[in-house]
């Protein structure tokens, strides 16, 4: 079975950010054992709506063909996601789970895609968040977004909350607080268009945004010394 992955402009030299359509993979299930090591395997069984677990096959897919392309890899079940203690998702040399395959790398999916962003550079710490623009984040608006938010330009108040949803998220991935820190304590500026300072947890972080088919993704950068180097490749 074939996987063609999105490339996203937000990627960079270090940086790389991708999306797999998973309305185009017919079969995605029939893939799992190509893709996940037992252990992996195991967490997939637990999930038990449909939709969630197409959703988090696809995005673990998309991240290891991304390791992959970037020769990091050469068999999908050489490497396996795990949590740090602080939730973060690791990629690692599976099966032994000590080394690193990528600096750092983060996850996540919504609807049709399944989206990962990988890092090369040593010490850095990413996040990533895909959100739908919907009119369902308009009777969310006032638990994660405020007056102190500036987005440049205007565009459809979905669509802007989509964007700052999305950046929160991706910044709660960065400093590792998850669901447990508030995204309205989060300030999103955009500073040139698709360009953003975002300032999570005390925390001051680069951010950048685009738009896909009617969605928004995000991603939130920073570092963390607690990082290992960059393995090798």
């Amino acid at each position: 079975m074939d996987f063609e992955l999105i490339p996203l402009a937000i990627s960079d030299a270090a940086v790389e950010v991708c999306l797999l359509d998973l309305s185009r993979v017919h079969d995605l299930e029939a893939s799992a054992p190509r893709f996940l090591t037992g252990p992996e395997q195991a967490e997939y069984a637990e999930l038990q709506m449909e939709r969630r677990r197409r959703e988090w096959l696809g995005a673990r897919v998309c991240l290891k063909l991304m390791a992959m392309r970037l020769g990091r890899i050469d068999d999908p079940l050489r490497c396996a996601v795990v949590k740090d203690p602080r939730g973060r998702p690791r990629l690692t040399e599976a099966p032994a789970l000590a080394s690193r395959v990528v600096s750092d790398c983060s996850l996540s999916h919504k609807g049709r895609f399944g989206c990962a962003a990988v890092s090369i550079a040593a010490g850095s710490s990413i996040g990533v968040d895909i959100e739908e623009v919907s009119p369902r984040l308009l009777g969310l608006a006032r638990a994660f977004a405020h007056e102190r938010d500036v987005l440049l330009g205007s565009r459809p108040e979905e669509e802007r909350l989509a964007i700052l949803w999305a950046l929160k998220e991706a910044s709660s991935k960065v400093v590792g607080r998850g669901l447990a820190m508030g995204l309205r304590s989060v300030t999103c500026e955009e500073t040139a268009p698709g360009v953003h300072r975002v300032v999570a947890d005390g925390v001051e972080l680069s951010g950048r945004h685009t738009l896909h088919e009617g969605y928004a993704i995000a991603l939130c950068l920073g570092t963390d010394p607690t990082l290992g180097a960059e393995p090798a490749g």
